[in-house]
C-alpha cells in the first residue's frame, strides 16, 4: 500500500502539463506562442532545454526550425513525441533524454544559435542553475540568444501579496490534482550575468511573477567561476530541529512533505585533491545518518544528488535517482577541474537504478560501490576501497524492523485508523490495539516465522494471533460464537495485509505490489465468510 501512495505521488507527463497551465493560469502557452512567432526563424537550430511535454517544440518545428528537444525525463520526451508524431512534425526534431548539466558531453561548441529553458531553471538545485547557464554560453553560436520563460518571486510588496494570495489556493490544488509545483526564483538577472549573459529584453506577467528575458552572452572575465560552489560544512548535531525532523520520520516519513537538504557540494571534515566524494541522496534523514558516524574521523567531500527528497534505496528504485542525476551533480560541483584522484564512492543500496559504468563512461571518474551501512566507512576508506563480506551484507536488525513498523504505523493510521474512528467508533480501540499488538509482534518476530515473503509469513502470523483470541476470550472476555468468529476474521485479515505489507519495507524482500493480487483473492474470501458462514449457522 505504501508503494500505491508512492506511485501516485509520481507525476506522468499529462499531470505535468495539465499543472503547470493551473500554476500559470494559462499564461505560460501565450508566452511559448510569442517565443515561436517573434524569435524562431526556418532553418534556425534551436534546443529547447527541459522540453516537457513538447508544447513550444511543436510551435517552433511548425515554423521550420530545426529542434533539439532535451528533457531528463523519458516519460516527458515520450510524451512531446507523441504530439509531434500526431502533428506531422517529429522528422524535424532531435530527442535527447539526458541531464541540463550534462550540456557540454552533449554537444559541441556553438551548436545552436538560439537556446530555450522554459521553468527549467527553477527546477534545478541551486548550485546547478548556474553551471547550466555556463555551459548554455559554450554551446550558444556567436550572436546567439538564451531565452529564458521562469517563475520568480515579485519585488513589488503589492504585487508580492498579491502572488502570495493567488499562489498558495493553487499551489494545493495543483498538487492534489496533478502532483505538480514550482519553485520560484529570485535575482534571476543577477545570476544570468554571473554566468555571462547581458539581459536585452525581459517581459512580465501576472504581477511580475513569470518573467520572460532574452539574452546574449557576454565576455567572461579570466578565472570567473573557478572555485568550488561549496555550500557548506557537514556537521553531525542534535537540537530541536533534528528532535522534531526524526519524529517526523519516525511516524509519517511516507507523507510528503519530504524533508530536503539542498542538493550541492559540502565538505566532511577538511578535504582536500586527493580526498574521495561521497553520493548520497539529499533525503534529510539520509544525509544526517550518514554525517553521523563520520563526523570527526573521514575528511571528504560529500556530493548531495538530488533525489526528490527519497531515501537512495526507494529513490533509485523509482527512477529518482539515476546515472544522469549524479553524473549532472558531478558536474555542477565543480570537481572535475579541482580533484587530481577522481574517486566517486556511491551507496551501495543504489545500485538497483544507478548505472555505475554509465557514470564511468561519461565522466572518466573511478566509481566504487561502498558499505551498506555509513559506519563501516572509515574502515573502507583505511583499507583502500576494499570490501569485507559484512560490509557487503543487507540486514535487517530488531532495531530497523522496529522502526519501519512505526513508519507503516503512522501510513496506516492515516489510511485505516482515520476511517474506522469517523464510520465506526465503536471498533477503534480494538482495530488500533490489534495494529499496533500484530504490527510489533511481527517486527520482532519476522526472521523466525516461516516464510520467503510476507504473504507467506501472514499465514503463521494469522494462525498466532487467532491463538491469542481464543486465549483471551477463554481467559478475559468470553464471547458468544457470532463474536468471536468475527474477531477472528477481522484478526486474520488484519495478519495478512500487516505481514504482506511490510514486506515493502524490508531490503530483503521483493516489494509488497507482488503480493497485491493474492491479498485481493483472502480479503474477497475472507468477506466472503464473513457474510455467509452467519447466515448457515443462524447468527444473523
Amino acid at each position: 500500500m505504501a508503494t500505491v501512495f508512492m506511485k501516485w505521488l509520481e507525476t506522468r507527463p499529462r499531470d505535468y502539463a495539465r499543472g503547470i497551465r493551473l500554476l500559470t493560469l494559462g499564461r505560460l502557452a501565450r508566452l511559448h506562442t510569442k517565443i515561436a512567432e517573434r524569435w524562431i526563424q526556418p532553418g534556425e537550430r534551436v534546443l529547447d532545454l527541459g522540453c516537457g511535454t513538447g508544447d513550444l517544440v511543436l510551435q517552433m518545428a511548425a515554423r521550420g526550425a530545426a529542434v533539439t528537444a532535451l528533457d531528463v525525463s523519458a516519460p516527458m520526451l515520450a510524451e512531446a513525441k507523441r504530439c509531434l508524431e500526431e502533428a506531422g512534425f517529429a522528422d524535424r526534431v532531435r530527442w535527447v533524454c539526458s541531464d541540463a548539466a550534462m550540456l557540454e558531453e552533449r554537444f559541441e561548441p556553438e551548436s545552436f544559435e538560439t537556446v530555450v529553458a522554459s521553468l527549467l531553471l527553477s527546477e534545478l538545485p541551486g548550485q546547478a542553475r548556474l553551471q547550466v547557464l555556463r555551459q548554455i554560453q559554450r554551446i550558444l553560436a556567436p550572436d546567439g540568444r538564451l531565452i529564458l520563460v521562469d517563475e520568480v518571486r515579485p519585488r513589488q510588496p503589492v504585487a508580492a501579496v498579491l502572488y502570495l494570495f493567488l499562489r498558495i489556493p493553487l499551489c494545493v490544488l495543483t498538487w492534489l490534482l496533478t502532483r505538480t509545483t514550482t519553485h520560484p526564483l529570485r535575482d534571476l538577472e543577477r545570476m544570468l550575468d554571473q554566468a555571462g549573459f547581458r539581459v536585452n529584453r525581459c517581459e512580465s506577467i501576472l504581477w511580475g511573477s513569470l518573467l520572460m528575458m532574452v539574452a546574449d552572452a557576454k565576455e567572461v572575465p579570466p578565472g570567473q567561476g573557478q572555485t568550488l560552489p561549496v555550500l557548506g560544512r557537514l556537521q553531525h548535531r542534535v537540537d530541536l530541529r533534528t528532535l522534531a525532523l526524526d519524529l517526523w520520520g519516525l511516524f509519517l516519513r511516507i507523507l510528503p512533505p519530504y524533508p530536503k537538504v539542498e542538493s550541492g557540494l559540502y565538505q566532511l571534515g577538511n578535504p582536500g585533491r586527493e580526498s574521495p566524494v561521497l553520493a548520497t541522496g539529499n533525503f534529510d534523514l539520509t544525509v544526517r545518518r550518514l554525517i553521523a558516524p563520520l563526523d570527526g574521523r573521514v575528511d571528504a567531500w560529500v556530493l548531495v544528488v538530488n533525489s526528490s527528497g527519497i531515501n537512495v534505496w526507494c529513490a533509485a528504485g523509482g527512477g529518482f535517482l539515476t546515472a544522469e542525476r549524479v553524473i549532472g551533480a558531478i558536474h555542477a560541483s565543480g570537481l572535475e577541474s579541482y580533484l587530481r584522484r577522481k574517486c566517486l564512492i556511491l551507496p551501495q543500496l543504489c545500485a538497483n537504478g544507478v548505472d555505475g559504468w554509465k557514470i564511468r563512461r561519461e565522466t572518466g571518474w573511478e566509481v566504487h560501490w561502498g558499505p551498506v551501512r555509513a559506519a563501516d566507512i572509515p574502515a573502507y576508506l583505511r583499507a583502500e576501497l576494499q570490501k569485507t563480506d559484512s560490509m557487503r551484507w543487507v540486514r535487517f536488525p530488531m532495531r530497523d524492523r522496529l522502526e519501519m513498523m512505526a513508519v507503516t504505523l503512522g501510513f496506516y493510521g492515516l489510511l485505516i485508523l482515520l476511517p474506522v474512528a469517523v464510520f465506526w467508533p465503536l471498533l477503534f480501540r480494538p482495530v488500533l490495539l490489534s495494529l499496533v499488538g500484530l504490527s510489533t509482534f511481527y517486527a520482532i518476530a519476522m526472521p523466525w516465522l516461516p516464510g520467503r515473503d510476507g504473504l507467506a509469513k501472514s499465514l503463521p502470523l494469522a494462525v498466532i494471533s487467532l491463538l491469542g483470541l481464543g486465549l483471551y476470550t477463554w481467559l478475559v472476555d468470553p464471547a458468544p460464537a457470532s463474536s468471536i468468529f468475527a474477531r477472528g476474521i477481522g484478526l486474520a485479515g488484519l495478519s495478512v495485509f500487516v505481514a504482506a505489507e511490510l514486506q515493502g519495507m524490508s531490503p530483503l524482500m521483493r516489494g509488497e505490489q507482488a503480493n497485491w493480487g493474492w491479498e485481493a483473492v483472502i480479503g474477497a474470501a475472507l468477506g466472503l465468510a464473513y457474510w455467509l458462514v452467519p447466515r448457515v449457522f443462524g447468527w444473523r
